[in-house]
């Protein structure tokens, strides 16, 4: 309850500079997003008009967000068609497939800007969303003018620009599962080209699954954090933005359950899993425009920290635990230089550099089960097949195995993209682009394992004991580097003034890395190697360095009104080929997950869009994305996956949006809204082998509102109907495990704008 006081004593208070509110006054460019929603929209390197963008490009608005309660990055697979992010595990986890191609691991196939702030690290891309002025999902492979994993395609997020008429809103909402979540935002004028804004959240909620060994449950969630922005429009051509954002994060995480059979049992394991994490984002914005030209300079530093505990083996024996503590810094800065006129020939160019410092310590410790289990039996086993070696036998009762591990990158680029409009005939465009990207990243590792031994020695017919440490420790570097051309060709022909088709070739790239969850295992070979003459262990440089991954994309598409004023329609059609795909795979032992290439892949599929305005007050909105992405070559111990389905992405995605929105004049209320909305995916298959699979399941949710003066009221439910599916799936130490999509939620909410 202090909370609530807090907050709504903070709106009132900075509701004080609302009086001296104006409108802003310099132009801006707008696009009205399916009828519904007009947006600011601008970019400050592309050189076509997103109106009319030769590219699969959904834009999700404010009214969107607020429609469908899209809160994070994992709510816009509500309204995108072909674009999926399964929520389980942790914050950590934002597994991000676009056309079936994505990444649930190390690395990222997608790019992430907030701001036109790159993130570049996944670990970040979940967080709340709080005055969101709007999202750009690009699809596709978009390296010309983002370069590094931007092999699926690009999320632009932007926040509410302060030069507005002054505002306070302050939000709270209540639910089952103990939910509550408020936020408050002020955004005032300081002069008539000054702005400033102020953004706080707190969310919590006590989680959705119970732990059985606890009687606890395994989810819960407390998080809270805030943003400054501050416009300054320093003349007609120069502006400066600057945004300052603080997220935290305390959750109880991965509730894996037992998977027999088709069902999920509630997690039972005795090391609770835990995700905490902090971050901090510095951005400024630089933007000089004049009648010819428009210049960009973006700077950006990000910063997290986090501390991420789970229980491997995801049971009650103590066989595996690990802690892991991540610590990031990065550095980028881009500088961007566009034509600005109404000629057919549109030009831009770009720099863009960046410094990405990443520490992860690691402690996996294995416990008195895992030790009995797995470590004596190899000693033994090393006694057995050489009867003179000595017995050893472990006296601890855990063993940490702890590393450090430094993961240094920096990198460059240099691109240019040229519009050419009205080529030969009225209506045709082409538009052609370049990239040279460069990147250079290091591994540091130093790590160790010490165990303490009772050496039994036959000497004669006794046996002497000694005591002995064995102490192995394994440290050393590495470092490579990717240089990497990125070409894109697209052609545009404008039917009429609503209609339009489009062709384009894209190049695609994900960056190749060092795996750094396998040290554990490395670490335990060297030890067995040092007694055991019949083993011989792997190099480590064979074990860790993954390859980039490479795509080709291949998409034809029309949009526009199919039926004028009342259809609004937006169909590509696409084909991607993909060599060295980068998959996810569980090391032996099950402590942790590695990322290696699995040869070539391919692709194919449709995205579709669809919206219809029956009246000023309904509408309707249909989006449906197919995938068919397949393996190519892939074998892994003689068995072939040619043919298999890539794991983890659906086949297909739905959603259905119905939207009525009825307004009133001098009634009781302003304004009533009701949506109801199916959101549908799959088959999801887990496994390469295709022996796993979710069914295609489909979610109901709806929302209820009415409005009257500053004030809005609505009652909302999440998977209505408490569909039963899989969020998540896989397979450690000869277990199956899956965690279950959350069940049926409802609450209300109450805003007040003033």
């Amino acid at each position: 309850m202090k909370s609530i006081y807090s907050l709504l004593s903070m709106g009132m208070i900075f509701s004080i500079f609302n009086i001296h509110a104006e409108n802003d006054k310099q132009p801006q460019d707008t696009i009205k997003n399916r009828y519904l929603d007009e947006v600011v929209v601008s970019s400050t390197k592309e050189t076509n008009n997103l109106k009319s963008f030769p590219a699969s490009v959904s834009i999700v608005t404010p009214q969107m967000i607020d429609g469908q309660k899209i809160t994070s990055i994992k709510g816009l697979s509500a309204v995108i068609p072909n674009f999926f992010v399964a929520d389980y595990g942790s914050k950590l986890s934002t597994p991000v497939y676009i056309r079936g191609i994505g990444e649930r691991s190390t690395g990222q196939s997608i790019g992430m800007y907030v701001d036109n702030m790159p993130y570049m690290d996944k670990s970040v891309f979940d967080f709340d969303f709080m005055d969101i002025q709007r999202v750009e999902v690009l699809r596709g492979p978009q390296g010309t003018l983002y370069g590094r994993n931007a092999m699926s395609g690009i999320v632009n997020i932007f926040t509410q620009s302060t030069l507005q008429p002054s505002y306070t809103k302050i939000s709270y909402t209540g639910g089952n599962y103990g939910l509550w979540r408020e936020k408050a935002t002020t955004s005032f004028l300081i002069r008539e080209n000054i702005g400033v804004s102020l953004s706080l959240y707190n969310n919590k909620n006590n989680g959705y699954f119970t732990n059985q060994y606890t009687g606890e449950k395994a989810d819960k969630l407390r998080s809270f954090g805030g943003r400054v922005r501050a416009d300054w429009k320093i003349n007609p051509n120069w502006m400066i933005t600057y945004t300052l954002n603080f997220d935290s994060c305390r959750q109880g995480a991965f509730p894996y359950g037992e998977y027999v059979n088709g069902k999920i049992s509630d997690p039972n394991y005795n090391y609770p899993g835990s995700y905490n994490r902090k971050t901090w984002t510095n951005n400024l914005n630089l933007s000089y425009r004049n009648e010819y030209v428009v210049f960009n300079s973006a700077t950006g530093f990000l910063q997290f920290n986090d501390n991420m505990k789970m229980d491997i083996d995801n049971n009650v024996t103590d066989m595996f635990r690990i802690n892991q503590l991540q610590n990031e810094k990065s550095l980028v800065e881009e500088l961007t230089l566009k034509s600005n006129t109404s000629n057919n020939y549109q030009w831009s160019f770009g720099i863009f550099g960046f410094y990405n410092d990443l520490k992860t310590n690691v402690i996996t410790t294995m416990g008195k089960f895992g030790i009995d289990q797995i470590l004596q039996p190899a000693f033994d086993q090393i006694h057995q097949n050489n009867p003179r070696a000595p017995q050893l036998n472990v006296v601890d009762e855990e063993i940490p195995i702890p590393g450090l591990l430094k993961t240094p990158t920096y990198g460059g680029a240099i691109f240019h993209q040229s519009t050419y409009n009205n080529l030969f005939i009225d209506g045709l465009s082409i538009t052609g682009g370049i990239r040279l990207d460069y990147e250079k990243p290091r591994l540091e590792y130093d790590t160790s394992m010490d165990i303490d031994l009772d050496i039994a020695i036959q000497a004669g017919p006794q046996v002497i004991h000694r005591d002995s440490t064995l102490v192995t420790t394994l440290q050393g570097e590495m470092s490579t580097k990717f240089t990497e051309l990125l070409p894109k060709i697209a052609l545009k022909y404008e039917l009429d003034s609503k209609n339009y088709v489009y062709a384009t070739i894209s190049n695609g790239y994900k960056t190749g890395g060092y795996n750094i969850q396998n040290f554990a295992d490395i670490v335990q070979d060297a030890v067995r190697e040092k007694y055991d003459p019949n083993f011989q262990a792997s190099p480590i440089d064979s074990l860790v360095p993954y390859k980039p991954e490479y795509s080709w994309n291949y998409e034809v598409g029309f949009k526009g009104e199919p039926i004028n004023d009342f259809l609004y329609a937006e169909l590509a059609i696409f084909y991607i080929d993909v060599r060295d795909i980068q998959v996810t795979d569980f090391v032996e032992s099950g402590q942790g997950r590695i990322t290696k290439n699995a040869g070539k892949a391919r692709s194919f599929g449709f995205d579709l869009g669809l919206t219809a305005r029956f009246s000023e007050s309904f509408h309707a909105i249909v989006n449906y994305g197919f995938t068919r992405a397949t393996f190519k070559d892939y074998k892994v111990d003689g068995e072939d996956f040619k043919g298999k389905i890539i794991p983890f992405a659906p086949q297909n995605t739905l959603s259905l949006n119905l939207v009525y929105n009825k307004l009133f004049t001098n009634k009781i209320i302003d304004r009533f809204n009701i949506q109801a909305q199916y959101n549908a995916a799959g088959k999801i298959y887990w496994t390469e082998a295709n022996d796993v699979y979710q069914k295609f399941y489909g979610i109901l949710n709806a929302k209820a509102a009415i409005n009257k003066g500053i004030y809005e009221l609505s009652v909302w439910t999440n998977n209505t109907l408490n569909t039963d599916y899989a969020a998540f799936y896989f397979e450690s130490l000869g277990r199956s495990l899956a965690q279950k999509g959350r069940p049926f939620t409802m609450g209300v909410d109450l805003s007040i704008r003033f």
